[in-house]
Parts: structure tokens; C-alpha cells; sequence
């Protein structure tokens, strides 16, 4: 039996809470042909950039969580605004806002659905590569920041140690090292 799409019978607003909104879709099991709903968390996209300097040390941010009370190693990263004129441009604002870093190149590295069961969004990964200090960070409201410059080397432990447990940083991560832009010496 081939796996069919489920057909929308209709989309309703639950709630909107700026950031993001809340819908009721209705959709039917081609298989069984019953209706049943879903509840879906619309979402602008987000970036997360990789960002490395010339001599290849990865530029991360130390930073307080509050869904899950814990302060951890990232890498930047953040939501596409509606001002951004496109997704490269909304990772390099991210990337200067939190870090202070610009300049080099990015090169996109990959698209995904972060959780499609329950996100209508998609997360962009890039690269920044041959960063350097361009000034002064300037973090969001909610955000209190501190930038740490790691050796690639150090990336496996500090993930196994707890003290990068962000999902999407690993994931990024493995993309920029599988794509030979992040090295190490192990």
C-alpha cells in the first residue's frame, strides 16, 4: 500500500500569541477515510550559523534557556524576520547581532522540518566561514550572551559532557563537519 497525502477538510485559527500561532487542521485518512484533527504551531523559519574564523576555531554563544532552565553552548542562530530580505541576509544579521562576528562567506548547508508532527517551520542551516570581530554584539532583550571561540576538537566532548545540548547546534554542527568545513584533528 502506497502512503497517500491526507486531505484538508479545513483549517482553523486557534490562537495567535505573536510570535507564534496556533491552528486546528481537519484532515482525512485516505486509508480509512475518517477525519481526525491536528493542532499545528505555526512558526516564522529559524537559521543556525556555523560560524568559523580563518584559523578554524568555531565561534559559539553561552546562554540561558528558560524552557529548559539551563545555560549551554550554541552556535548562533535565530528567526527569519519578515524584514529580511531573504535567509542568507537573516543569518548574517543573526550571526552579527549575537556574536560581533561578520565578514567572510556563508554557504547554506541544508533545510529541514525541526518537528513536522507539530511545527510548521522550517530550520535553515548555513556556514560562515573566515569570520572575524567585525564590533560590538547587540543580543535581544532576552538575551544575555557571551561568545566563546572552541577548537573543533573540543566538539564531541563538550556534547557528550551535557554542555551543548541543543539539538539543532549538534545537528548543524554534523552538517557543517560532514560538508569538510568544520575540522579537527581527531
Amino acid at each position: 500500500m502506497a502512503l497517500e497525502d491526507w486531505p484538508l477538510v479545513s483549517s482553523e485559527p486557534i490562537q495567535d500569541l505573536g510570535l507564534y500561532q496556533l491552528t486546528r487542521d481537519r484532515a482525512v485518512n485516505p486509508r480509512t477515510g475518517r477525519e481526525r484533527d491536528f493542532f499545528i504551531i505555526h512558526l516564522p523559519d529559524w537559521l543556525q550559523v556555523v560560524p568559523l574564523t580563518a584559523d578554524g576555531r568555531l565561534v559559539m554563544i553561552r546562554q540561558y534557556r528558560h524552557a529548559n532552565r539551563r545555560i549551554g553552548l550554541e552556535i548562533p542562530g535565530g528567526l527569519l524576520d519578515p524584514d529580511d530580505p531573504g535567509p542568507a541576509e537573516a543569518a548574517a544579521r543573526e550571526l552579527r547581532e549575537e556574536t560581533g562576528y561578520g565578514g567572510g562567506h556563508l554557504v547554506h548547508l541544508l533545510d529541514l522540518w525541526p518537528q513536522p508532527a507539530l511545527l510548521a517551520c522550517r530550520v535553515r542551516f548555513f556556514a560562515a566561514l573566515d569570520v572575524e570581530l567585525a564590533g560590538e554584539m547587540t543580543p535581544d532583550a532576552g538575551e544575555d550572551l557571551e561568545v566563546i571561540l572552541v577548537d573543533p576538537n573540543q566538539v564531541d566532548d563538550l556534547v557528550a559532557s551535557g554542555e551543548i545540548h541543543n539539538a539543532m547546534t549538534v545537528m548543524a554542527v554534523k552538517l557543517a563537519q560532514e560538508a569538510g568545513h568544520l575540522r579537527g584533528n581527531k
